[in-house]
Formats: C-alpha cells, structure tokens, sequence
C-alpha cells in the first residue's frame, strides 16, 4: 500500500468510462491506473498493491464478478477494497456483488459528487484500518519484547529460591516460608508473562487455534493465587 498517496485501479471496457472516473478522481491527490478487461486487471494487482479497485461488472471474456474472486481467492491481495460501479442495478446483482466481498456499489448514471464521496470515504476507512493494523503489530512486537526479556530474570529468580531451599532444610520457618512465598509469586509472574507472549503471538497471527478442554477450579485457582497478595495487602477477601 503507497502510504502517502492513496492508489486507485479502474477497470472498464469502455475506454470512455474510464476517462469520465479518472477526471472526476483528478480532483483529489489519487494515484490513478486504469485496465480495459479482467485479466489486465489482475495482472496490476499482482504487481502492485491498491487502496481501492472500481470495478465494472460487464465485461466481455471475464466479468467483474469473476474479477473479485479471484481476488478474494488470493491471500496476498484478498484484503484490497472492491467498490462496483456498473448499469446493473437489480438487487440480485447487488446482493452477489456485495456477498462475493465488494465493500459498496455504485450505479450508472452516477453523480460525481456522489463518486468522490464514496471514494473518499472508503479510502479514509482503509487508511485507518491500516494504520490500526500498524499499531497493533507495534504493541504487540513491544508486549513481546517484554515478555522475552523478563521471563528469563524471573524464571532465574524462582530457580535461585527452588535451589537455595533444597540445600538449606535447616533455615529457619520464618525465612522458609517467606522464600516459598518468593517462589510462588515467582512462579505466578512466569505464568503470566508466558500468558502475555502467548496473546502477543495470537495477535500476530502466529498461534494455531487449538481449543481443549480445561479444569475450570483449576484455572480459577490459579487467578486468585495470582492475586491473592495483592488482595491481602489491600485487605479484600476473595470469594
């Protein structure tokens, strides 16, 4: 995607049509190709990447419909926005075109305010969506940076106690139990930062979703064992 100028493919048949949208676009800072059939059409998508594609639907060898799907058929540019612009306007036209993944529709004859309207609006969704996208993936690289470099201090912490315990049974009661405490919570901020790598990684659609069945107590426990110092120092009983 060009970042600082939105792109934009036409597609028609009919050269004519494609001369009428490319004026009525030069008005906004557009980057503009056109493409006189489907199969050119595809060709521009594989090689470059669009904001935004007004696609008519009749066309001669493959119409717009045949276009889109094999869009949406392919991972690499399914994500790119689709609006059709054509004479059709029968429900069922709509409906298909709106079903096979387009994101508006736009009938022939149109006004040209209406067509940079829709135009402009899709386009400032598409850039937010984008730059969502860009700061989610940001967040979730700092949340697994994090995660990295505090899960090997902590887990060094909670092995220090685990060993120092195994070779001193003769300290004494009031330092044992404080040093198995430090070990719980160490062991419960393990836990957790290996929770947040794990979500961190689902965001960047680096996990398989696997479901399984899980102990319910279990995993209950396990949060109020998380909190339960917390809960303690501000006096709250957790039931």
């Amino acid at each position: 995607m060009n970042k600082e100028k939105p792109t934009i493919l036409i597609v028609d048949d009919i050269p004519g049509n494609i001369q009428i949208i490319g004026n009525i676009l030069s008005e906004c800072d557009y980057e503009i190709e056109f493409a006189t059939n489907g199969q050119e059409a595809l060709e521009w998508v594989k090689t470059r990447k669009f904001d935004l594609i007004l696609l008519d639907i009749m066309m001669p060898e493959m119409d717009g419909f045949e276009v889109i799907k094999k869009i949406k058929e392919n991972r690499h540019i399914q994500n790119t926005s689709v609006i059709f612009i054509t004479a059709k306007s029968e429900t069922d036209n709509i409906i298909k075109g709106l079903e096979l993944g387009a994101v508006d529709y736009i009938v022939k004859p149109f006004h040209k305010k209406e067509l940079l309207a829709r135009v402009r609006t899709h386009i400032t969704m598409i850039r937010q969506r984008y730059e969502l996208e860009k700061t989610n993936t940001y967040l979730s690289k700092i949340l697994s940076v994090i995660g990295h470099d505090l899960r090997d201090p902590i887990g060094s912490l909670k092995s220090y106690v685990d060993v120092y315990l195994e070779f001193h049974q003769e300290v004494d009661d009031t330092v044992k139990s404080f040093m198995h405490e430090v070990s719980a919570i160490s062991e419960n901020a393990f836990n957790l930062l290996e929770n947040l790598l794990s979500w961190a990684k689902s965001q960047t659609k680096g996990m398989i979703f696997s479901p399984r069945q899980n102990n319910l107590r279990n995993v209950v426990t396990e949060a109020t064992n998380l909190l339960s110092n917390i809960a303690f120092t501000k006096k709250v009983t957790i039931i």
